[in-house]
Formats: C-alpha cells, structure tokens, sequence
C-alpha cells in the first residue's frame, strides 16, 4: 500500500497532503500538527475508539481531535494497494460517534471496494491490525520503543527469542585447552600427559553417551506422551460434547417444567378472576360468608317489621261512617240551638266528611309505603319472600368457596412456579458449571487439566532432550575422541598427533557452538543489530532482546552488554528504530509492504548519525514509502539536492507551504 493524499478536517488540521513513492520528508515547526497527521493516518486506516476514556490528563481521541473550526471531524485517505487506487472518507454524522459514518470506493467512482469496512479497512490494507501497526511502521514521538503485544508475539514467535540461553561450551572450552597446553608444556613428562588426556577423553565420551541415552530415552517418552495427549485430547472434545447436551437437556428439561407450571399459573389466574366475577355479580357482591348472612339475617328482620308495622295500622271501614255522623248530629243537637243546628249539621257533616277521608288516605298511603320498602328490600335479592333468602345465601356461599379455592389454587400454582424458576436457575447455573472446562469439575475439566499436565511433561522432556543434545554436540565427536584416545596410547612421537585432533576438537566444538548459538540466538536480534550497527557507525554490534521485547547492547570490542539506562537519549532512538526495522522485515514481509511513518524519530540524532540514518531510509524507501515528520530543517536539507526525495514544509493548520 502507498499513501497518495491525506485530506483532513482533524484537530488543527484542515488541508490536504499529497505523497509520493519513497521517501517523503515533511517539515514543519513544533505544535503544527506533525503528530496530528499521524494521528489522522492511524483513524483513517483503523477508526476512532468510542470507548476511550480521559486518564492521567489525557483526553480521547475523539475529544483530543475535535476540529478547531467546530465543524465535524471527517477525512479522505487516497492510498494505492494492488487491486487499484482506492479512496477511504469517514466522516461524523452524530457528535458521539465521530468518523463512524465510512466509505471506501475506487478513486474517480463511487463503486465500493469489497472487503474494506469501516471497522477491518487497516488490516485489510496494511496486512496488520492495530497493535501491530503501532509497534511496527508507527514510529511516534520520543523514540520508537517496541513494547510486546499478542498479535506481536504470534507474529515473531518463530524469530523471537530471549538471548539469554546457556550452553556447556565454556567449560568444555576451557577443559579441551587445558589439556592442550598440558601437554604442549610438557613440564611433567608425556607419559602422565597422554594418561590425563585418555582419562579426560574416557569421561567426556561417557558424557556423550549418557546424554545421547538420556536424549533418546526422553524421545520415547515424548512419543509415548504424545501418543496419551491424542487420546486424552479425543476423550476430552467427546466428554465436552456429552457434557453440552446434557447440560442442554438438563435446562430444556427445567425450562419445560417452569413453562408447565406457568401456563397451571395463568390457567389458575384465570380460574381466579372468573370466580371473582361471578362472587362480584352476585347479589351479596364480594361479601364475605359472615357479612353476606348477617346482612340477610338483619335485611329479612326488617322486611318482616315493615309487614308488621303495614298490618298493625286501623282499617276504616265505609260501614262506620253512618255511625260515626250519627253520634257526631247528637252532640251538635245538644250543644247547639235549633235554628243553627240545621246550618251547622250541613256544614259539619261535610267537614266530617272531609276529614274521614283524608284520615284514610293517609293510612293507605302508609300502609302502601311500608309494603313498597318491603318489596325494595326483598328485590335487592331478587326475591319477593324473605324465605328464598336462605337459597340466595347457599348460591353465595357456594360462590364464595369457589373463589377462595380458585385464590389457593393460584397460590400454590404461584409457589410450584417459583420453585420451578428456582430449579431451571439451579440447573441453569449447574450447566454452567459444566460448561467450565478447564477448571471445573466436571470430566472434561479434568481431562483437560490431565492433558495440560501431559503437554507440559512434554515440553519439559523436550527441552530436557535439546538440552542432552546440545550437551552431546558441544562436547565433540565420539569418534574423534577415541581416535585421540588410541593416539595416546601409542608413542610420544604421536603425541603431535593427538595435538592435532585435540585442535581439531576445539574447532569441532566451536562450530557446534555457533551452530547452537545461530540455533538458540533470535534473528529479530540479528537484524535489529545489524541496522542498530549501521545507524551508530558499528560502535555496537550486538543486541540481545529478552521475551517482552527489551533489549541490551554491546559496544564492540567489550564483552557484557549493556542495559538501555546507559544509552544516551540519542542511542535509545538509534535502537528503537533498528528494532522497528527489523520487525517490518521479519514480522511484515510481502510484496507490498505497509508505508513506514515516523514521528520526530530522528530528533535526537546528532548530525553524523542523522546523515546515516537517512540514507539508511533512503535505501529502504525503495522497496517501502517512508513518511518522515520533523521538527527541524536537518532532514530537508540533508536531501536539499536529491530530487528522489519528496520534501514538504507544512503550515500550522498542517497545509502545505
């Protein structure tokens, strides 16, 4: 992949860059967006994290970037890959969610490039993810240091090793050159020389065999462990598989019965209402058996004091009326004179009338009352005798008993169901913890445990069979050996001879020794040294780099190595870089390489190394397009006559001068 334009509205940015192949010098004063540009390169190739948070003083990206200007974050990365030019915007369509909204078309169309997403379009294009990129060709500010990662580690398992291995070639070194300068001392004679010698011999090939015994009997065991793993290996994935469908019928199973319970419940709740329904249609409502018979009890009570009261009140009768007038004359003939008798009797006669009339109506009216009260009260039951009150309560409490049984119904479906929501949990759980397996109890677990245990018993039988056959090689050929072992038995005139098979010995041992070395020493080391060597003038030539990265360095001609904290600033950056070199040529080989982007990584240089170091980018730039930013005009300058280098001076909103 090359980079071709970078247009960005990014922070302080808002202008575009155009690149070219090789290498690329942009210039420009501190503050005016350098990083930014790399920053912008590193979203537009794998997006902005929405899940950053601010710590230590330090903002998110999407907050750290937003536009100066206050208009949206977006960007157009223009890069060519070998299907064809290709064109990658993302912008913000929502203030949380900035440059989410991504596109990738060919250049000059709107067809889209399949494969790229919003979310995999860095790894598609530079064949690495985001870790990697970071701690390869993403070179920021400060050095380079080249931290571990996972994915880093995959990547350069095959190269990478600590460097710190031990071998037996020293004290096999110093025993071999001490017998030679024994017997070319000659100081005790030849006789007890050449038997010291047989004897060193006799022991070092009882070494030898017992190493190659040793290595040949932890072969055995490997085979024979290995051959227990694929057993274990195949029990294991079938135990896994039992476990799963049984932990699958387990919770179907309980499930099935929590649902069974469920559906008892709601046909229960539904018992229930229409029980209640029905209590609350009745005529005594939602009375309970006690209110609803007191209640009838004190209704029919009163019913029958209305109809007493009706009966108790005076019939007046038409057949009394001619005797009641009769007496009513009498009195009016004595009490009054005979002239007003006859004006009086008409009008008393008439007023008596009136008012026996009205004296009826009024009995009627009340007896007609007290009947209708009667009849109201009785009809609220709907019935007309107070005697049919006792079916009316039998109906309510037989409504009664079925509501309450419905309500205990819904209560022990309720508690069937809780229990079984309990067990599907329980067997739910227990699932899980059969699904656990690596360190549950469950049979898979403990096949995978016994199957770890195996795998570790092997690399420890490995490494112990490495060791016997380092130990093997290192101490020389057998047959070499006996060959010494005869030649001091002959006269001292051979003893010239065995001088000579004991140099030849050591040279024996010092190529096994550098075969063991190139074996066991890491090649990213190598590589790394080899460009940490060119970039300081081969004032060092060595590195050796530990598991988690971290390197030592030895100055030539010295024999220790020396930790980082007694480089100078500028070294560290020569070393830093060299690692970052070495990673991209080991750990990302291809035909197409990722472009190498550099943050102010030659800042600390001075000016001799500075000058290699470019012309060390130069070269590389041949094969890899080499974005290098600087504050300083040194870089610029150096190139001011190369017309192969592409030079750019960028302006504080990161445009092009």
């Amino acid at each position: 992949m090359k980079i071709r334009k970078m247009s960005a509205r990014f922070g302080a940015l808002d202008g575009t860059l155009e690149l070219s192949d090789g290498l690329n010098i942009l210039t420009a004063p501190n503050e005016s967006g350098k990083s930014t540009w790399c920053a912008f390169l590193r979203v537009m190739l794998y997006g902005v994290s929405t899940s950053q948070r601010a710590k230590q003083g330090q903002q998110p990206d999407k907050i750290k970037y937003r536009p100066w200007s206050g208009a949206p974050m977006e960007g157009r990365l223009d890069v060519t890959t070998p299907d064809g030019d290709v064109t990658i915007r993302r912008r913000t369509e929502r203030d949380d969610r900035p440059m989410q909204a991504f596109s990738a078309v060919y250049t000059g169309t709107e067809l889209p490039v399949p494969g790229i997403t919003a979310k995999g379009a860095g790894e598609v294009l530079t064949g690495m993810p985001l870790p990697v990129f970071e701690r390869s060709v993403f070179i920021g500010q400060a050095g380079g240091e080249l931290t571990s990662d996972p994915e880093l580690e995959r990547r350069m398992s095959a190269i990478v090793s600590s460097g710190e291995e031990e071998v037996s070639f020293s004290d096999t070194d110093k025993r071999l050159r001490s017998w030679l300068r024994h017997r070319r001392s000659g100081r005790r004679g030849a006789i007890p020389e050449t038997q010291a010698v047989m004897d060193g011999i006799d022991r070092t090939l009882a070494a030898v065999r017992a190493d190659r015994e040793e290595a040949a009997a932890a072969e055995e065991q490997i085979e024979t462990l290995t051959a227990r793993c694929a057993e274990k290996e195949k029990a294991m994935h079938e135990a896994r598989a039992r476990l799963r469908r049984q932990a699958l019928d387990e919770m179907g199973a309980a499930r099935k019965e929590a649902q069974r319970a469920e559906a008892e419940r709601d046909r229960a709740a539904i018992d229930l209402d229409s029980a209640e329904q029905a209590l609350a249609a009745s005529d005594l409502g939602t009375l309970s058996p006690a209110e609803a018979e007191e209640q009838a009890e004190r209704d029919r009570a009163r019913s029958e004091e209305l109809l007493s009261a009706a009966e108790r009140l005076p019939a007046l009768r038409g057949r009394w009326l001619p005797l009641i007038l009769t007496l009513a004359l009498a009195a009016l003939g004595v009490l009054l004179p005979q002239k007003t008798l006859l004006f009086g009797l008409a009008g008393g006669m008439l007023l008596l009338l009136a008012l026996l009339l009205l004296y009826k109506n009024s009995l009627k009216k009340r007896r007609q009352s007290l009947l209708a009260e009667r009849a109201s009260l009785l009809e609220s039951y709907g019935v007309t005798d107070p005697e049919a009150l006792d079916a009316l309560l039998d109906r309510h409490f037989a409504l009664w008993n079925d509501r309450e049984a419905a309500a205990k119904s819904l209560s022990r479906t309720e508690d069937e169901l809780n229990r079984r929501r309990i067990a599907q949990k329980a067997a739910e759980e227990r699932a899980m913890g059969d699904l656990d397996f690596t360190t549950g109890n469950n049979e898979a677990a403990r096949l995978y445990r016994e199957l770890e245990t195996l795998r570790a018993r092997i690399g420890a039988l490995r490494e112990r069979r490495a060791m016997a056959e380092g130990r093997a090689r290192a101490l020389g050929d057998p047959a070499a050996m006996e060959s010494e072992r005869m030649e001091a038995q002959r006269r001292m005139e051979e003893l010239l001879r065995q001088e000579d098979a004991l140099t030849l010995a050591l040279d024996t041992l010092g190529d096994a020794d550098a075969e063991l070395q190139q074996r066991l020493s890491p090649v990213l080391a190598q590589r790394a040294a080899a460009y940490f060597s060119e970039l300081t003038g081969g004032r060092y030539d060595e590195l050796t780099l530990a598991r988690d990265l971290t390197a030592r360095a030895r100055l030539t001609g010295e024999d220790m190595g020396r930790d980082l904290g007694y480089l100078s600033a500028g070294t560290k950056d020569q070393l830093y870089l060299a690692l970052r070199l070495a990673v991209c040529d080991l750990a990302l080989p291809g035909d197409d390489p990722c472009p190498l982007v550099l943050d102010d990584a030659l800042v600390f240089f001075d000016g001799e190394r500075l000058g290699t170091a470019l012309k060390l980018l130069k070269r590389l730039a041949k094969d890899r397009q080499i974005l290098l930013f600087s504050c300083q005009d040194r870089e610029a300058a150096f190139f001011a006559k190369d017309p192969s280098v592409h030079k750019l001076t960028l302006s504080g909103e990161g445009r092009t001068v």
